[in-house]
């Protein structure tokens, strides 16, 4: 028989890991329009010379993206994260050392988005800055953080887990499959070699400009809501 207890420890641990939901501040994992617009977002850089590929490929599409940066890589790769934001692509804050930020102190917490944030004003980031948890996990303390920072909690709505396929076909039809107008979508140019998702946008892009779509960057696409 299941204890209270054990009970307990389920939900929070459901509540941490669901993109459906938290208890407080704005949580958005797509955006309610319409339009065929989606956002492409990229996980866990900058990440040479794999982000810098990666551009190449969203500008020889005209495509914008949103790219949720840890703060280490940004210190450790200062000139691609100036390449991202001097291309017109929107950066998001992805924590500064992408630790989960589950049972962590409020100063860890100001420390890993205050950091952050920082180091993107210092590049030239003058809109608002809206955050990715690491691995989405959340509960009950980070979001109740971002929400007096006033921040947006932007996860997403389709995973294609791109940084376990062994094959970009499987990323392409994964997204084909699952995209909806007002989506955003999940992939990564940090974490190690991401030839694989390099090949999988350079495929995406056009078979969905084919269906009718057409990009944006988080902040466009979430200001398309009534």
């Amino acid at each position: 028989m299941i204890s209270v207890a054990g009970l307990l420890a389920f939900g929070f641990k459901k509540l941490a890991e669901t993109s459906k939901f938290q208890l407080f501040g704005t949580l958005a994992t797509q955006a309610k329009t319409s339009e065929k617009v989606i956002a492409l977002t990229y996980d866990d850089g900058p990440n040479p010379p794999y982000t810098s590929q990666l551009l190449a490929v969203l500008n020889r599409f005209q495509v914008k993206a949103t790219f949720f940066v840890i703060g280490q890589q940004v210190e450790s790769h200062g000139e691609t994260a100036q390449q991202i934001q001097a291309q017109g692509h929107e950066l998001g804050n992805h924590s500064y050392s992408h630790r989960p930020l589950i049972m962590t102190p409020k100063r860890t917490l100001a420390h890993e988005i205050g950091r952050t944030d920082r180091l993107l004003q210092r590049l030239g980031v003058e809109t608002p800055i809206h955050f990715r948890a690491p691995f989405g996990y959340k509960r009950i303390r980070l979001p109740l953080m971002l929400s007096q920072l006033k921040k947006t909690h932007v996860l997403w709505n389709v995973d294609p887990r791109d940084y376990e396929a062994t094959d970009s076909h499987v990323v392409v039809t994964h997204v084909l499959e699952h995209v909806r107008p007002g989506a955003i979508v999940l992939l990564h140019d940090g974490g190690g070699d991401r030839s694989l998702t390099i090949e999988a946008t350079a495929q995406l892009i056009p078979k969905l400009q084919a269906q009718g779509y057409r990009f944006k960057t988080v902040s466009e696409l979430l200001a398309l809501q009534p």
